[in-house]
């Protein structure tokens, strides 16, 4: 991974973090940092930038819906 990938990455991830902290406002449980890391490893090797999640600033990420994404990305 280079120093580029490794930084887009670790922005995605941070964003992801902060839609994942967002469900304890709905009383759901979050998405985990490490859920949040990998998602953003899929994003960017799907070719996408993920700027559904940057700009959209009501998104909630649950540890469900990360894991749905995941499988998403995965296949």
């Amino acid at each position: 991974m280079t120093k580029e990938e490794f930084t887009a990455q670790k922005s995605l991830a941070n964003t992801l973090d902060r839609c994942a902290a967002r469900a304890d406002m709905v009383d759901a449980s979050p998405a985990t940092g490490k859920q949040c890391w990998y998602l953003a490893g899929l994003i960017l090797k799907a070719g996408e930038d993920g700027s559904e999640y940057v700009l959209n600033t009501s998104f909630v990420l649950t540890k469900r819906e990360a894991s749905h994404l995941i499988d998403i990305y995965k296949s």
